[in-house]
This record gives C-alpha cells, sequence and structure tokens, in this order.
C-alpha cells in the first residue's frame, strides 16, 4: 500500500509507505554486531520521525545531505512505545518540490487575499504610485508568484508560507482604517507603503524546505533589499516624481521604527509613524495569539514567561479556534533567541 500523500502525523503502525521527506538529521552509525546503519530523522511539516536504515547505509549517507528532499520507501513499526521507520531505500528527489509539503501555511484563502490586495491598489488614487504598486503585483507573474508564497518571518510572527501575503493585508487594513480618522494624511501613500514594506523578504527569507535567511537577507536584510527594489521599478516608469519615491523609501527605511529595532532611519513623516506602528502591532498581536496557543494547550490560566516580551499572558480559557487549529500545522518549537527586532 503506498501512502504518498500522506503527512508523518496521519501514519499508522505497520504501513508500508512511499513518501517524500526532509532528511532533518541523519548520522552514520555502527551496532553492536559492527554492521553500519543510517540513523535518520526525517520530516514534513506536519512532524518527524526516527528513522533506519540497515542495507546500503554508508552509500546513502553519502548520497544525500541533511536538508535533502529524499523518496522513502519502508514500513513503520512501533519501537519503545514510539512510532519508528525501517527504510528499504532511500533516494535523493529531483524532482519538483512543493514547500507547503514541508513548511506550514496560511490557513486563508490565497486567491481571495491577491484579489483583495489588487482591488486596493485599484482605490489608490495617485496615478504614479498605482503604477508602481501594478508593476509589482499585476506585471511581474514571478514577484507576485514570490509574494504569495513567502512568509513574513523566520520566527515570531506569520512564519509561514503565504504569511507575507497575509501580514501585509493586516497592516494594509488597518492603514485604511487609520487614514480615515485622520484625513490630513496622505491615504495613497501609506497604502502604498503598507503594502510594499515587506517586499524585500522575498529576497530576505528562502522557504523551500526549510525556513531560514538567505546570504543577501543575512548581508543586506529585507529594509535595505525592499528600498532598492522599489527605486529599481521607479526608474523604469519614466517621469516618476522624485519626492512621491524619496517619500515612499522613507517608509521602507523607517518602518521599524527605531535604529535598534534595524530600522537605517526613524519615522519622520506623519505617514511614517503610522505604518511603523500598524506594522507593529499586527506583527506583535500575531506573536502573541501564536505564543499563547502554544502555551493555552495544558489547559492553564497563565502562559509561560516569554523572554522577548518579558511577561507572562493571561489565557482566561478562551483561545480563537484559528489560534488552535494553526498549532496543528505547525511541529512544536522552542522560542528564539531574544534580542531587538526579532518580530520583524
Amino acid at each position: 500500500m503506498t501512502t504518498s500523500n500522506l503527512k508523518i502525523s496521519e501514519l499508522e503502525p505497520n504501513q508500508a509507505v512511499e513518501l517524500l521527506l526532509l532528511v532533518r538529521r541523519k548520522n552514520l552509525a555502527r551496532s553492536r554486531n559492527g554492521r553500519d546503519y543510517l540513523n535518520l530523522k526525517l520530516g514534513d511539516r506536519s512532524g518527524e520521525i526516527t528513522a533506519f536504515l540497515w542495507d546500503g547505509a554508508a552509500a546513502a549517507d553519502a548520497a544525500v545531505a541533511e536538508g535533502d528532499c529524499v523518496l522513502v520507501r519502508g514500513r513503520t513499526q512501533i519501537f519503545n512505545n514510539a512510532l519508528q521507520l525501517t527504510v528499504n531505500s532511500l533516494e535523493p528527489w529531483t524532482g519538483e518540490i512543493d514547500p507547503r509539503r514541508f513548511l506550514p501555511h496560511t490557513d486563508k484563502h490565497v486567491p481571495t487575499m491577491e484579489r483583495e490586495l489588487h482591488q486596493l491598489i485599484a482605490d489608490c488614487k495617485d496615478p504614479w504610485l498605482r503604477r508602481l504598486l501594478e508593476a509589482f503585483f499585476l506585471k511581474d507573474a514571478e514577484f507576485a508568484r514570490k509574494f504569495a508564497l513567502a512568509p513574513a518571518a523566520k520566527a515570531m510572527h506569520h512564519a509561514w508560507l503565504g504569511g507575507l501575503l497575509e501580514h501585509t493585508l493586516s497592516v494594509a487594513r488597518l492603514a485604511e482604517r487609520v487614514c480615515g480618522l485622520y484625513p490630513e494624511l496622505n491615504a495613497d501613500l501609506v497604502m502604498a507603503g503598507a503594502l510594499l514594506h515587506d517586499i524585500g523578504k522575498v529576497e530576505e527569507l528562502v522557504y523551500e524546505r526549510d525556513l531560514d535567511y538567505s546570504t543577501p537577507g543575512r548581508l543586506l536584510g529585507h529594509v535595505t533589499l525592499g528600498a532598492q527594489m522599489i527605486r529599481d521599478k521607479a526608474v523604469q516608469l519614466k517621469g516618476f516624481p522624485p519626492e512621491t519615491l524619496m517619500l515612499l523609501e522613507h517608509l521602507i527605511l523607517s518602518h521599524h521604527g527605531e535604529y535598534a529595532f534595524g530600522s537605517p532611519k526613524r519615522p519622520k513623516t506623519r505617514e511614517a509613524i503610522v505604518l511603523n506602528f500598524v506594522d507593529d502591532l499586527d506583527a506583535k498581536l500575531v506573536a502573541v495569539d501564536r505564543f499563547m496557543a502554544r502555551s493555552g494547550r495544558e489547559g492553564r490560566e497563565w502562559s509561560d514567561y516569554h523572554r522577548l516580551f518579558e511577561r507572562n499572558f493571561y489565557l482566561g480559557g478562551a483561545l480563537s479556534d484559528d489560534s488552535a487549529s494553526r498549532q496543528d500545522e505547525e511541529a512544536s518549537a522552542p522560542d528564539p533567541p531574544t534580542g531587538p527586532g526579532l518580530l520583524f
């Protein structure tokens, strides 16, 4: 029986399997009787399983590396009250890889979110800002594809596929409401900043098999990358107003608010202040919601101590269905190390 469409969390004892899995960890070891074997941790987005390959262990160890996607054939069994996998064959996978198989992803409907984003662009009254937004999201198909798939962060908030689109729309909705309360704001500029503030994350993060930082992400960061992407697109729009470009770049370069949080500039316009606060609000609420959902699974009244926020959170016995369901999609993980700017 082939179970190639199943997740690790759905496997049962004594089940023949043929699965695409990631090699999380591997170790070539030797048994007491002198026989080589390969000890593996294999995973998908639902969890991990310990696996053992006995035949051809040294060759398999040389053929695959940690982080590789492999086609695994074998059979599950229970050992010491835990499910494990005896591997009959293991070979590198050279075909197309769907990141959603290995990484958590948004529970929102991506095409619906994309339509909402397109409507926000259509509602933009400033013709230059609208053309710039269209150049990214409507006319650059490769960018739009990456943007819809990308996470918004490696940890803490929206750290799942589709998280960047989800976060961007939340920031845009908040910005729209704030601008309705303060008519003196340049609403089109705020909206353009909201939609573009994190576009550098499509280059800052890699998210095919695991979620990590790219080399440009480590060396430059998404703030710098995003500002450069905007300038490059604007230059292609002949006649784009220099002051409009400068004000928009300032929104991108200052949206983290403080130097300590990785912001090259602090907000120095009303529009930049708005973007900084609505971005921070969405990031923090989602981060706290995720943390509370993980803590709340033990049925306690208070969460664990959150090192980044330096406090416990009151659970009150009421967790949202969305928060609980999100945790079912994510493997449990320790809190990331604390430090300034980790929410972003």
